[in-house]
C-alpha cells in the first residue's frame, strides 16, 4: 500500500494516545478515517481536536471486547463508508500488577486484561477480516503489541505481558495464513517505542467494567505517566518517552513499504532480545531484562 488516499481506516482505541495519533496521520494523508473507542466523551475530544488542526475523521462508539459491538461496528462503517482498508487493532489496557506477584493476582485483572487486549484483537479479525478479504482490495490488519511479552517478559508486569505475547502469536499466524492465500490482506505488527509512549495507558483503571472490578487494592498504583517518570527517578535513572506522533509516523511508513514487523530500533531492547534469544539457543538460564 503506496498511499492511503481514500482508504477507509479503522482505529480501535481511537480516543487518545497512539490510535488518535494514527487517526492524525492518515487523515493528513487522505484516508476516510473512522475513529472507535469505548469513552464517547474522550471520542468526542478526539474528533473536536483533529477538526480544529483542520483535519477530517469520523467516530463510532464500539467495545472491543465484546464481538457483537464490533460486528455492529464493522456493518455500520461497511454501509456509510464501503470496503475498509485498514483495521488498527489498537486498543488495550493495563491493570494496577505491579505491587503483586502473579499467584497473588485476582483473577477479575487476568480476565479484564484478556478481553481487551487479546479478545478485542480476535474480535476485530473476525469481524472485519472475512468482509476484507471479499473484496479483494489491497488492505492490512495492524495490531498493536509491546515488546514486554512478545520478546521479552517484565516479571513485574505477567498479565500485560501475556496478553502481548498472546498478540504476538495471532499476528503472526494471521500473516502466514494470508501469505499462504495469496491475498490482498496483509498483517503487520507494531511495537510502539522505541521508548516508553506518551500515552494514558496507566490511566486503563477509568474504563474498568463493574462486573470485574478490582479485588484487591495495589500497595502502590502508576496511574500516569508522570507517575512512571518519579518512580524511575526515584531509581536513579531517567525515564525516555516517545510521543505518539512519531510511533505513528513510523507505523504508515512502514505499512508502505510492507513491512510486517514495525519495529523502532532501540539498542538496549535489542541486547534483551538478542541475550534472550542466545540463553534460548545455549539451553542457559535468562537473565532479567532492562526494564529501563
Amino acid at each position: 500500500m503506496k498511499d492511503f488516499k481514500n482508504k477507509v481506516a479503522v482505529i480501535t482505541g481511537g480516543a487518545s494516545g497512539v490510535g488518535l495519533s494514527l487517526g492524525r496521520a492518515l487523515a493528513k494523508e487522505g484516508a476516510e478515517v473512522i475513529l472507535t473507542d469505548i469513552e464517547k466523551e474522550a471520542l468526542n475530544d478526539a474528533v473536536k481536536l483533529l477538526s480544529e488542526e483542520g483535519l477530517r475523521v469520523h467516530s463510532l462508539l464500539a467495545n472491543v471486547a465484546d464481538l457483537d459491538s464490533m460486528k455492529a461496528l464493522s456493518d455500520a462503517i461497511n454501509n456509510k463508508f464501503g470496503n475498509v482498508h485498514l483495521l488498527f487493532n489498537n486498543a488495550g489496557i493495563a491493570p494496577q500488577e505491579a505491587s503483586f506477584p502473579i499467584w497473588d493476582l485476582s483473577i477479575n485483572d487476568w480476565e479484564w486484561a484478556f478481553k481487551v487486549n487479546v479478545w478485542g484483537v480476535i474480535h476485530g479479525i473476525k469481524a472485519f477480516v472475512p468482509l476484507m478479504l471479499s473484496h479483494g482490495e489491497e488492505s492490512r490488519v495492524i495490531n498493536t503489541c509491546s515488546g514486554n511479552g512478545a520478546l521479552v517478559t517484565y516479571p513485574s508486569t505477567p498479565i500485560y505481558a501475556t496478553t502481548k505475547s498472546s498478540v504476538a502469536t495471532i499476528s503472526e499466524a494471521l500473516y502466514f495464513q494470508l501469505l499462504s492465500l495469496e491475498s490482498s490482506v496483509g498483517a503487520s505488527i507494531l511495537f510502539p517505542g522505541p521508548h516508553v509512549v506518551e500515552t494514558g495507558l496507566y490511566g486503563s483503571e477509568r474504563n474498568r467494567p463493574k462486573d470485574l472490578a478490582q479485588e484487591k487494592e495495589p500497595a502502590f498504583k502508576i496511574e500516569s505517566l508522570e507517575a512512571m517518570k518519579e518512580m524511575v527517578s526515584s531509581m536513579g535513572k531517567e525515564l525516555q518517552t516517545t510521543h505518539p506522533d512519531e510511533v505513528a509516523n513510523f507505523c504508515l511508513e512502514g505499512i508502505k513499504k510492507n513491512q510486517y514487523w514495525l519495529l523502532p530500533d532501540n539498542q538496549d531492547s535489542d541486547k534483551s532480545y538478542k541475550d534472550f534469544v542466545e540463553s534460548l539457543l545455549s539451553r542457559t538460564n535468562p537473565n532479567l531484562p532492562d526494564l529501563f
